[in-house]
């Protein structure tokens, strides 16, 4: 698998990508491959990795984890060693050593293109017998290409054989040096070649596992002798520990190889040829099968027992797994309707809109880099304005934005409350504002001394921008209660992971020998950004100043809906969770069926009877109002399947925006149906007259 640089200049990088990530295991060949395709997810899917228990790897994607695998094909070593020992084989190589002589073969199998490397493979031969002449008698390279063309001569076929006339030429010897042979070889051909050979030469400039040296070992396994040099770039050379490594553009560095490989002592030789036939021997098909097998067996067992699959928002596949159960729509807007008093908590980038916080405007006001704030989708809006517009709701968006970020997005929306830089600054909701401001005509409201602790803002600032100094795309915010360090638009993120623990270690206000020591601040690393703010500042405290404010002017909430993305969020979630059990713990002494359940337990019977239909290629849920009696009305999203405190999950921003236009048409049918209460006091006038007139 390329690297992200390569993977980078692929028109069909972000395909190729997700038609990985559609399935449950991936096994690459070697681990190096799997690093690169993590490094490509990361950088262009801003997806996360993950390990668990026994050290399974795995990618978080669209909701659910891929689990990925660093195992590479097995040869069938039996059936290879039966073949060994046929007479054909042993006829076909005895024949090749009758005609090269009594010489020390160096011999390969090439196919015919560019990354095979043959020309540099004869360019370090044609140097070792120029620097080492006392070789010219002892050695023949035995060069077989594998041509693509029938019938036609390639441009790299064309140049090894010229290449290879000018070395005989050059060497003027009776028996040629180098050998070069030409077309298709079956099984037997291959081994009778290799069994023939003394040293097996590699020089490919990139090759994904190449079997050659694994048919070498095979090919000697009667009597257990030869050398191998292979190339760093070659696959095999992760695992074949006793081979001769080499880089093959370092022309010298082959020919001090294939000089080894000569001068080697025999028990040298032996103990590194008996290495690795012992780990060729011990590699079987049939176990490489079962491991994957095994592995895609264990996925598929971690799944919910009725797992679910089907084309999501946006004609994606979703799988929905263990750990997280998948948010009912119907089941929202069935309480959602039921509710007199609802409070909505919303976050903004990756929950209302894709998280676009890795892009970066040049310049901000005061001449220094931040990070740019994209617009939000007009219908958003129009389901947040419907939402706001509804006098039982209470609806709420928090972000770590700054306030004239959340004016610009909001300012045609009136009704919404916000919450700039995780509720440090806010503007309660129109419902609440009148009375909870007295009056005043300060729109934005903030948190004691939210302008005035300067002196860790100053410190903190100038160590976060040595960083951003160090790695180029990284950007230093100021906020008014916090200090950022955004390395998102980085593309080495493993790197930068490491950098940004070290500066947690340097910020971390619970160490004595911290910069940060004895301040009120507390330092968190989100998804590429380290951030130090006020201990007293995050989101639950935003969605608990509201909830108290609801519950001090409205009365109590029969209807919560929290949702969000960001590990900053998880403090709203706890906040809900335990606002939930306290009005669970309300309901019970009081001597009623309580409508709350605890995340930590969600039963079938909280969650009423959602059953999977399948109809053509959609997977949709009929939801079963019947057997909502004793129901969850308290709410807590997360955007994607990962470790959260929320009690649900949806699978990508699409699902959050068509929740909220659901939810927005149910305040339309409100607003058209307020006299619908009218036809049963018609009902009751038309019988009284009736009575009078008779």
């Amino acid at each position: 698998f390329p690297s992200s640089e390569v993977l980078r200049c692929i028109p069909m990088r972000e395909e190729i990508l997700h038609s990985l990530l559609s399935c449950r295991v991936v096994t690459f060949q070697t681990f190096e491959y799997t690093r690169h395709f993590l490094s490509g997810c990361t950088t262009l899917l801003n997806a996360s990795h993950g390990f668990r228990a026994g050290g399974v790897m795995y990618v978080e994607h669209e909701g659910r984890c891929v689990v990925l695998r660093a195992d590479h094909f097995a040869l069938p070593y039996s059936g290879f060693a039966a073949r060994v020992g046929h007479e054909a084989v042993r006829a076909r190589a005895a024949e090749l050593r009758r005609q090269l002589g009594d010489r020390l073969i160096f011999a390969s199998i090439d196919g015919d293109e560019p990354f095979s490397g043959l020309v540099l493979k004869l360019r370090a031969f044609h140097r070792l017998l120029k620097e080492c002449p006392q070789h010219m008698h002892r050695v023949v390279l035995l060069q077989h290409v594998l041509a693509r063309k029938v019938g036609a001569e390639s441009e790299i076929l064309h140049e090894v054989k010229r290449m290879a006339e000018e070395t005989n030429r050059a060497f003027g010897q009776a028996a040629p040096l180098v050998v070069v042979a030409e077309g298709d070889l079956d099984i037997e051909g291959r081994l009778a070649l290799l069994q023939a050979a003394n040293v097996f030469l590699d020089t490919s400039i990139n090759d994904g596992l190449n079997l050659n040296p694994f048919v070498f070992c095979c090919a000697h396994t009667d009597d257990m002798k030869g050398s191998m040099i292979v190339s760093e770039f070659c696959g095999c050379s992760s695992f074949l520990t006793g081979t001769i490594k080499v880089n093959p553009w370092d022309t010298q560095a082959v020919v001090n190889a294939m000089h080894a490989a000569i001068t080697m002592e025999d028990a040298e030789r032996d103990l590194r040829f008996k290495r690795d036939h012992s780990y060729v021997a011990t590699q079987k098909l049939t176990e490489w099968v079962d491991q994957n097998l095994c592995e895609l067996k264990h996925a598929r067992e971690e799944r919910e027992d009725a797992p679910v699959s089907g084309l999501g928002a946006g004609s994606q596949l979703f799988f929905m797994e263990r750990g997280f159960r998948h948010l009912s729509q119907e089941a929202v807007v069935y309480d959602y309707r039921a509710a007199r008093t609802r409070a909505i908590f919303l976050d903004i980038e990756g929950t209302l809109a894709p998280d676009r916080r890795s892009v970066l405007r040049p310049y901000s006001a005061n001449g220094q880099i931040t990070v740019q704030a994209a617009p939000l989708d007009p219908q958003v809006l129009d389901s947040l304005r419907l939402l706001a517009s509804d006098r039982a709701n209470v609806v709420t968006v928090i972000s770590g934005r700054e306030q004239a970020v959340l004016e610009g997005w909001f300012q045609g929306v009136e009704g919404v409350g916000l919450c700039a830089e995780h509720g440090c600054y806010w503007v309660l909701p129109g419902r609440l504002q009148a009375r909870a401001q007295g009056g005043s005509a300060q729109r934005w409201q903030s948190m004691a001394g939210a302008d005035e602790d300067e002196d860790w803002k100053t410190i903190a600032l100038e160590l976060v921008k040595l960083y951003a100094k160090r790695v180029q795309g990284s950007v230093a915010e100021r906020k008014g209660s916090a200090i950022v360090w955004n390395y998102r638009k980085v593309g080495a993120q493993m790197i930068c992971k490491e950098m940004a623990m070290e500066l947690m270690r340097y910020l971390d206000p619970q160490s004595e020998d911290s910069l940060m020591h004895g301040y009120p601040v507390v330092v968190s690393h989100g998804k590429g950004y380290v951030e130090v703010k006020r201990s007293d500042v995050h989101k639950g405290i935003a969605v608990e100043r509201v909830l108290r404010e609801v519950q001090g002017q409205i009365g109590a909430i029969d209807f919560v809906l929290c949702i969000g993305d960001d590990r900053s969020d998880e403090d709203m979630f706890g906040v809900v969770n335990d606002f939930t059990c306290e009005a669970e713990d309300d309901g019970c002494s009081s001597g009623a069926a309580s409508p709350l359940v605890r995340r930590h337990a969600p039963s079938e019977s909280s969650l009423g009877t959602v059953r999977m239909m399948h109809k053509s290629s959609m997977t949709f849920e009929e939801f079963n109002p019947a057997s909502y009696d004793n129901r969850s009305r308290y709410y807590s999203v997360t955007v994607g399947r990962k470790p959260s405190k929320a009690a649900f999950f949806v699978k990508d921003v699409g699902e959050v925006s068509d929740l909220l236009q659901k939810l927005a048409s149910q305040a339309i049918v409100t607003k058209l149906s307020r006299f619908v209460s009218m036809p049963v006091l018609a009902t009751k006038e038309d019988s009284d007259s009736g009575d009078g007139g008779s």
